[in-house]
Protein backbone atom coordinates (compact mmCIF):
# COMPACT_ATOMS: atom_id res chain seq x y z
CA UNK A 1 0.00 0.00 0.00
CA UNK A 2 1.46 3.36 -1.00
CA UNK A 3 1.43 6.54 1.07
CA UNK A 4 -1.73 7.93 -0.56
CA UNK A 5 -3.62 4.68 -0.02
CA UNK A 6 -2.65 4.72 3.65
CA UNK A 7 -4.85 7.81 3.98
CA UNK A 8 -7.89 6.29 2.24
CA UNK A 9 -10.96 5.18 4.20
CA UNK A 10 -14.53 3.96 3.88
CA UNK A 11 -17.16 5.82 5.90
CA UNK A 12 -20.78 5.10 6.78
CA UNK A 13 -23.27 7.40 8.48
CA UNK A 14 -26.15 5.77 10.33
CA UNK A 15 -28.12 5.88 13.56
CA UNK A 16 -31.01 4.14 15.28
CA UNK A 17 -31.83 0.54 16.15
CA UNK A 18 -31.49 -0.71 12.57
CA UNK A 19 -28.16 0.94 11.79
CA UNK A 20 -25.66 -1.85 12.46
CA UNK A 21 -27.19 -4.82 10.64
CA UNK A 22 -27.20 -3.29 7.13
CA UNK A 23 -23.56 -2.24 7.53
CA UNK A 24 -22.63 -5.78 8.54
CA UNK A 25 -24.53 -7.04 5.48
CA UNK A 26 -22.76 -4.56 3.25
CA UNK A 27 -19.30 -5.45 4.50
CA UNK A 28 -19.89 -9.20 4.38
CA UNK A 29 -20.87 -9.03 0.72
CA UNK A 30 -18.50 -6.31 -0.41
CA UNK A 31 -15.48 -6.37 -2.67
CA UNK A 32 -13.67 -3.52 -0.92
CA UNK A 33 -10.02 -2.56 -0.63
CA UNK A 34 -8.35 -3.09 2.73
CA UNK A 35 -8.87 0.44 4.02
CA UNK A 36 -10.05 1.52 7.48
CA UNK A 37 -13.83 1.52 7.93
CA UNK A 38 -15.67 4.06 10.10
CA UNK A 39 -19.24 4.51 11.23
CA UNK A 40 -20.34 8.00 12.24
CA UNK A 41 -23.34 7.74 14.53
CA UNK A 42 -24.94 9.22 17.63
CA UNK A 43 -24.24 8.30 21.24
CA UNK A 44 -27.46 6.24 21.62
CA UNK A 45 -27.08 3.84 18.70
CA UNK A 46 -26.21 0.24 19.59
CA UNK A 47 -23.16 -0.70 17.51
CA UNK A 48 -22.46 -4.09 19.09
CA UNK A 49 -23.49 -5.98 15.94
CA UNK A 50 -20.83 -4.30 13.82
CA UNK A 51 -17.78 -6.25 12.65
CA UNK A 52 -14.86 -5.73 15.02
CA UNK A 53 -12.76 -3.77 12.51
CA UNK A 54 -15.34 -0.97 12.12
CA UNK A 55 -14.27 2.08 14.11
CA UNK A 56 -17.18 4.01 15.66
CA UNK A 57 -17.21 7.80 15.82
CA UNK A 58 -20.02 8.93 18.15
CA UNK A 59 -21.22 12.50 17.77
CA UNK A 60 -24.13 14.82 18.49
CA UNK A 61 -26.08 15.54 15.33
CA UNK A 62 -27.13 19.12 14.73
CA UNK A 63 -29.49 18.51 11.81
CA UNK A 64 -32.25 15.98 11.18
CA UNK A 65 -32.58 13.04 8.83
CA UNK A 66 -30.38 12.30 5.87
CA UNK A 67 -29.37 15.96 5.70
CA UNK A 68 -26.82 14.92 8.32
CA UNK A 69 -24.64 13.88 5.39
CA UNK A 70 -24.13 17.59 4.73
CA UNK A 71 -22.26 17.81 8.06
CA UNK A 72 -20.16 14.73 7.35
CA UNK A 73 -16.84 16.53 7.14
CA UNK A 74 -17.20 17.95 10.66
CA UNK A 75 -17.28 14.48 12.18
CA UNK A 76 -14.60 12.67 10.18
CA UNK A 77 -11.55 11.39 12.09
CA UNK A 78 -8.35 13.35 11.70
CA UNK A 79 -5.72 12.19 9.25
CA UNK A 80 -7.94 10.98 6.39
CA UNK A 81 -7.28 12.19 2.87
CA UNK A 82 -9.58 10.29 0.51
CA UNK A 83 -12.97 8.94 1.58
CA UNK A 84 -15.51 6.62 0.05
CA UNK A 85 -18.81 7.48 1.70
CA UNK A 86 -21.46 4.77 1.42
CA UNK A 87 -25.11 4.76 2.45
CA UNK A 88 -25.85 1.60 4.40
CA UNK A 89 -27.97 0.00 1.64
CA UNK A 90 -24.94 -0.50 -0.61
CA UNK A 91 -22.91 -3.52 -1.61
CA UNK A 92 -19.67 -3.00 -3.54
CA UNK A 93 -19.43 -5.93 -5.94
CA UNK A 94 -16.56 -4.97 -8.24
CA UNK A 95 -13.38 -2.90 -8.31
CA UNK A 96 -14.02 0.77 -7.43
CA UNK A 97 -10.43 2.01 -7.39
CA UNK A 98 -11.26 4.46 -10.20
CA UNK A 99 -13.44 6.38 -7.77
CA UNK A 100 -10.58 6.89 -5.30
CA UNK A 101 -8.14 7.83 -8.06
CA UNK A 102 -10.48 10.35 -9.68
CA UNK A 103 -11.45 11.91 -6.34
CA UNK A 104 -7.75 12.51 -5.67
CA UNK A 105 -7.45 14.13 -9.10
CA UNK A 106 -10.67 16.15 -9.31
CA UNK A 107 -11.88 16.44 -5.70
CA UNK A 108 -15.17 14.55 -5.94
CA UNK A 109 -16.24 11.51 -7.97
CA UNK A 110 -19.99 10.91 -8.00
CA UNK A 111 -22.77 9.47 -10.18
CA UNK A 112 -25.98 11.13 -11.31
CA UNK A 113 -29.23 10.19 -9.59
CA UNK A 114 -31.93 8.26 -11.49
CA UNK A 115 -34.15 11.34 -11.03
CA UNK A 116 -31.46 13.56 -12.47
CA UNK A 117 -33.13 16.90 -13.25
CA UNK A 118 -32.41 19.18 -10.27
CA UNK A 119 -35.13 21.74 -10.92
CA UNK A 120 -37.82 19.11 -11.48
CA UNK A 121 -36.99 17.15 -8.29
CA UNK A 122 -40.09 17.90 -6.19
CA UNK A 123 -40.07 21.41 -7.70
CA UNK A 124 -36.57 22.18 -6.37
CA UNK A 125 -36.42 25.01 -8.89
CA UNK A 126 -38.10 27.17 -6.23
CA UNK A 127 -34.98 26.81 -4.04
CA UNK A 128 -32.65 27.26 -7.01
CA UNK A 129 -34.33 30.51 -7.98
CA UNK A 130 -34.11 31.81 -4.40
CA UNK A 131 -30.36 31.12 -4.56
CA UNK A 132 -29.99 32.88 -7.90
CA UNK A 133 -29.64 29.75 -10.06
CA UNK A 134 -32.18 29.48 -12.91
CA UNK A 135 -33.37 25.91 -13.46
CA UNK A 136 -32.04 24.80 -16.83
CA UNK A 137 -31.82 21.03 -16.49
CA UNK A 138 -28.87 20.92 -14.06
CA UNK A 139 -27.95 17.50 -12.77
CA UNK A 140 -28.84 15.86 -9.46
CA UNK A 141 -25.96 13.80 -8.10
CA UNK A 142 -26.66 10.73 -6.00
CA UNK A 143 -25.15 11.31 -2.57
CA UNK A 144 -25.44 7.67 -1.51
CA UNK A 145 -21.96 6.97 -2.92
CA UNK A 146 -19.41 9.79 -2.83
CA UNK A 147 -15.66 9.55 -3.31
CA UNK A 148 -13.99 12.76 -2.14
CA UNK A 149 -10.53 14.10 -1.36
CA UNK A 150 -10.05 16.21 1.75
CA UNK A 151 -6.82 17.56 0.26
CA UNK A 152 -8.61 19.15 -2.68
CA UNK A 153 -9.18 22.85 -1.93
CA UNK A 154 -12.77 22.94 -3.23
CA UNK A 155 -14.19 19.99 -1.33
CA UNK A 156 -14.58 21.41 2.18
CA UNK A 157 -16.23 24.64 0.91
CA UNK A 158 -18.74 22.62 -1.14
CA UNK A 159 -19.77 20.53 1.87
CA UNK A 160 -19.95 23.69 3.97
CA UNK A 161 -22.22 25.30 1.38
CA UNK A 162 -24.40 22.19 1.21
CA UNK A 163 -24.74 22.27 5.01
CA UNK A 164 -25.60 25.98 4.95
CA UNK A 165 -28.34 25.33 2.40
CA UNK A 166 -29.69 22.31 4.28
CA UNK A 167 -29.88 24.33 7.49
CA UNK A 168 -31.36 27.37 5.75
CA UNK A 169 -34.17 25.29 4.26
CA UNK A 170 -34.68 22.91 7.17
CA UNK A 171 -38.25 21.70 7.33
CA UNK A 172 -38.69 21.66 3.55
CA UNK A 173 -39.34 18.54 1.48
CA UNK A 174 -35.80 17.88 0.25
CA UNK A 175 -33.00 15.77 1.68
CA UNK A 176 -29.27 16.34 1.41
CA UNK A 177 -28.89 15.31 -2.24
CA UNK A 178 -30.26 18.36 -4.07
CA UNK A 179 -28.50 20.73 -1.67
CA UNK A 180 -25.14 19.08 -2.41
CA UNK A 181 -25.88 19.33 -6.14
CA UNK A 182 -26.87 22.98 -5.80
CA UNK A 183 -23.72 23.69 -3.77
CA UNK A 184 -21.65 22.43 -6.70
CA UNK A 185 -23.60 24.66 -9.08
CA UNK A 186 -23.05 27.69 -6.87
CA UNK A 187 -19.33 26.93 -6.69
CA UNK A 188 -19.08 26.31 -10.46
CA UNK A 189 -17.54 22.96 -9.51
CA UNK A 190 -17.59 19.97 -11.82
CA UNK A 191 -16.95 16.59 -10.20
CA UNK A 192 -15.63 13.54 -11.98
CA UNK A 193 -18.82 11.92 -13.29
CA UNK A 194 -19.05 8.22 -12.60
CA UNK A 195 -21.42 6.01 -14.54
CA UNK A 196 -24.62 4.59 -12.97
CA UNK A 197 -22.76 1.28 -12.53
CA UNK A 198 -21.07 2.90 -9.51
CA UNK A 199 -24.44 3.54 -7.85
CA UNK A 200 -27.07 1.31 -9.44
CA UNK A 201 -30.45 1.78 -7.78
CA UNK A 202 -32.59 -0.60 -9.81
CA UNK A 203 -35.12 2.14 -10.60
CA UNK A 204 -35.23 1.28 -14.28
CA UNK A 205 -31.79 2.60 -15.22
CA UNK A 206 -30.05 0.94 -18.12
CA UNK A 207 -26.75 -0.82 -17.39
CA UNK A 208 -23.98 -0.72 -19.93
CA UNK A 209 -21.34 -3.21 -18.86
CA UNK A 210 -21.88 -4.51 -15.32
CA UNK A 211 -22.79 -3.15 -11.89
CA UNK A 212 -20.00 -2.14 -9.50
CA UNK A 213 -22.01 -0.80 -6.56
CA UNK A 214 -25.46 -2.23 -5.87
CA UNK A 215 -27.72 0.33 -4.12
CA UNK A 216 -30.68 -1.58 -2.68
CA UNK A 217 -31.81 -3.62 0.30
CA UNK A 218 -32.78 -6.34 -2.18
CA UNK A 219 -30.30 -9.18 -2.53
CA UNK A 220 -27.62 -8.63 -5.14
CA UNK A 221 -28.62 -10.48 -8.34
CA UNK A 222 -26.16 -13.29 -8.96
CA UNK A 223 -25.04 -11.95 -12.35
CA UNK A 224 -24.95 -8.22 -11.52
CA UNK A 225 -21.15 -7.97 -11.69
CA UNK A 226 -20.89 -10.15 -14.78
CA UNK A 227 -23.63 -9.13 -17.22
CA UNK A 228 -23.24 -10.32 -20.79
CA UNK A 229 -21.34 -7.82 -22.89
CA UNK A 230 -22.97 -6.62 -26.07
CA UNK A 231 -26.35 -5.97 -24.42
CA UNK A 232 -27.94 -3.20 -22.39
CA UNK A 233 -29.59 -4.54 -19.24
CA UNK A 234 -32.27 -3.38 -16.82
CA UNK A 235 -33.23 -4.69 -13.37
CA UNK A 236 -36.87 -5.74 -13.21
CA UNK A 237 -38.78 -8.32 -11.20
CA UNK A 238 -35.63 -8.73 -9.06
CA UNK A 239 -33.43 -9.87 -11.92
CA UNK A 240 -31.48 -8.36 -14.80
CA UNK A 241 -33.00 -8.56 -18.23
CA UNK A 242 -31.48 -7.87 -21.61
CA UNK A 243 -33.39 -4.93 -23.08
CA UNK A 244 -31.41 -4.25 -26.21
CA UNK A 245 -28.45 -5.48 -28.18
CA UNK A 246 -25.83 -2.77 -28.46
CA UNK A 247 -25.68 -1.60 -32.10
CA UNK A 248 -22.38 -2.28 -33.87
Amino acid sequence: MNVAQDKRAIVFLAWGKNAAAPIARCLSGCVLPDYPVYLITDTQTDTSALPAHVQVVATTFSIAGNRRKSALLRDLPDGLETVLFLDIDKVVIDDVSLGFDMAEKFGIAIAQAPHYDLGVLRNFKTIMEREGVPARGQIVYNSGVIFFSLKHPNVAPIFAQALRLAEKYEGTAWGDQPFLSLAMELADFHPYARSPSYNYRGFGEIVSGSVRIWHSYHDVPKDAANLEHGFLHCYEQREFMQVRKVPK
